[in-house]
C-alpha cells in the first residue's frame, strides 16, 4: 500500500480546517512510524502566495483595493476556463490519493483521467467549495459578476463524481451540503457506496496559563462565572448570535463575563464591560480552559475541531444543533448541551449556572472521557489506516 495526501508537509500546522487536520495525522503517522502514507514535499512557494505578499505590501488603499480585485476576478475565472494543471506530485506511483479539496483535484482533472489507483476525497468545509469561493468573492464581484460564477458549481460536481470513496467524520457532517447543494441528495443516493466515515481525531490541548491567571490578567473576579468563545466573527459561526446570548446573560447575572478570542470583523463585540475581547491568540485553550462554560454558536458546521479541543479540555459545551454537532447527541450524560434557537440557548447557560458546582464537575469529567475514548490523535491514525487498507484489499 503506498497513499498519497495532497497535502504539502509544510502548509500543515496546529489550526482548523484541512491543515489542522492533516497536521494532527501527520504527526501520529510518523510517532508510529509509519512510512505507506506520505504527503507532499516541496519547497516551491506558490505563485498565488507571492501575489498575496506583493498585494499585502501595498501601503496606498486604492490601488491595493483595485489589485485585490483584479487578483480576485482572475482566480476564479483560471479555474472555470483555464487549462488543467499538472499535478505537483507524482501521482501515478501511489495506490490512493487522498484530496482534501475539491478545488486541487479539479485543477489536475486531466491527469486524474488517466490515473489508475483509489481517489478519495474529504471535502472540510460547512458549504461546499463553488459556495465558499462565491462568498469569499470581493464586494465588486458579488454586485457585478456573481451570476458567472455560478458556473463554479462544476468543481464540486466533478469532485465528488470523480472520487471512488468520500469520506465525512460522520453523517451529521454532511448536513449543510443537503442545504445548500440541490445536486447532494441525489448524488448521495445513488452512491451510497462511495461513502466511508471517520471521526477526527486531536492532540489533547492543555493550558499554559491556570484560571487564576487569566482571571487576573482580564480583571475578572475570582468568584465570576465564565463563559468562553474562540473563534472567527461571522455570521456563519454565528458570532451574531453569541451577542444575543451574551447581552441577555449580562443583563442576568451580575457575575457572569463572557471571554472572547479571535479577530474581531466583520462582526465587532458588544458595548459592555464584562464583555471581554483577547484578540487574536496563540494560546485560545488557556482561555478555554479559564471558562465554566465555552459556547459554540455556529450556523452550519462541518465536524467543528474546537469542540473537540474543549472536550479535550474537560469544559461543559453550549452548541448550535446543527450539523457534526448533531453527532454528540448519542452520548448519554455528556456535557455538551446542545439549543435550537437564542432562547434555549440562554436557558440551557442559565440551568447550568444554577447547577451545583458536584455535577458540573461530573459534566467536566464526562466530557474529557468522551474525548480520550474516541477521538484522540492515535485513535484517528489507527481508523484511518484501516479504512484506506479496507479501500484496497476489500474494496
Amino acid at each position: 500500500m503506498k497513499v498519497l495526501v495532497y497535502m504539502k508537509e509544510n502548509d500543515l500546522a496546529p489550526i482548523g480546517g484541512p491543515r489542522g487536520y492533516n497536521y494532527n495525522l501527520f504527526q501520529t503517522l510518523r510517532e508510529i512510524n509509519e512510512k505507506r502514507i506520505e504527503f507532499i514535499v516541496t519547497n516551491n512557494e506558490s505563485v498565488n502566495n507571492k501575489v498575496n505578499y506583493f498585494v499585502e505590501k501595498i501601503k496606498n488603499k486604492n490601488i491595493k483595493e483595485l489589485l485585490t480585485v483584479f487578483k480576485s476576478i482572475a482566480n476564479r475565472l483560471l479555474i472555470l476556463y483555464g487549462k488543467s494543471k499538472k499535478p505537483i506530485a507524482s501521482i501515478a506511483e501511489y495506490d490512493v490519493i487522498h484530496f482534501h479539496n475539491p478545488l486541487e483535484m479539479y485543477e489536475i482533472r486531466k491527469s486524474l483521467d488517466n490515473y489508475k489507483g483509489k481517489v478519495i476525497l474529504t471535502s472540510h468545509s460547512p458549504t461546499i467549495s463553488s459556495v465558499e469561493l462565491i462568498d469569499t468573492a470581493t464586494d465588486f464581484e458579488k454586485k457585478y459578476i456573481k451570476k458567472l460564477y455560478q458556473n463554479l458549481e462544476k468543481i464540486d460536481m466533478y469532485a465528488f463524481a470523480r472520487a471512488d470513496y468520500v469520506i465525512f467524520p460522520c453523517e451529521e457532517a454532511e448536513e449543510p451540503y443537503y442545504n445548500s447543494w440541490n445536486f447532494y441528495e441525489k448524488f448521495k443516493r445513488e452512491n451510497a457506496h462511495k461513502y466511508k466515515y471517520l471521526l477526527t481525531g486531536i492532540n489533547q490541548c492543555n493550558a499554559k496559563k491556570n484560571r487564576q491567571e487569566i482571571l487576573r490578567e482580564n480583571k475578572i473576579p475570582e468568584d465570576a462565572f465564565v463563559v468562553s468563545y474562540v473563534g472567527r466573527h461571522n455570521s456563519i459561526k454565528g458570532y451574531d448570535n453569541l451577542l444575543r446570548i451574551g447581552e441577555e446573560l449580562l443583563k442576568l447575572h451580575k457575575d457572569v463575563y463572557i471571554l472572547v478570542a479571535g479577530k474581531e470583523g466583520p462582526i465587532y463585540r458588544l458595548n459592555n464591560a464584562r464583555w471581554i475581547e483577547i484578540g487574536w491568540t496563540r494560546d485560545p485553550h488557556s482561555i478555554i480552559g479559564a471558562s465554566d462554560i465555552f459556547i459554540l454558536p455556529n450556523r452550519q458546521t462541518y465536524f467543528d475541531l474546537i469542540l473537540l479541543e474543549v472536550l479535550s479540555l474537560g469544559k461543559i459545551i453550549v452548541a448550535s444543533n446543527t450539523g457534526g454537532n448533531k453527532y454528540f447527541k448519542k452520548y448519554p450524560n455528556i456535557g455538551t448541551f446542545l439549543y435550537n434557537t437564542v432562547d434555549d440557548a440562554i436557558e440551557l447557560v442559565n440551568s447550568i449556572i444554577d447547577m451545583p458546582r458536584i455535577q458540573r464537575e461530573n459534566f467536566e469529567k464526562s466530557n474529557l472521557n468522551i474525548y480520550t475514548h474516541g477521538f484522540t490523535c492515535e485513535i484517528f491514525t489507527n481508523n484511518y489506516i484501516h479504512i484506506l487498507e479496507e479501500i484496497l484489499y476489500n474494496g
